[in-house]
């Protein structure tokens, strides 16, 4: 595909001029490998986790200003 069929495809998807999608430099991006089972792992949150460090931070600051 060339810069001149990818505008005119993003173009037509998005209603825009493709003067505009010209200035914005879309360009194809295929030369990264796809992600592996471990990198989507490391993209995860466990929000539960998060959550009770969160509080154990505030249980500790609550009972140094207590303590002080």
């Amino acid at each position: 595909m060339t810069q001149a069929q990818l505008n005119r495809a993003v173009s037509r998807a998005t209603g825009e001029d493709c003067d505009w999608i010209d200035r914005k430099g879309f360009t194809l991006v295929d030369d990264e490998p796809p992600l592996q089972e471990d990198d989507l792992l490391a993209l995860i949150n466990d929000w539960q986790q998060i959550e009770d460090a969160q509080a154990t931070a505030v249980n500790r600051r609550s009972h140094l200003a207590s303590v002080a």
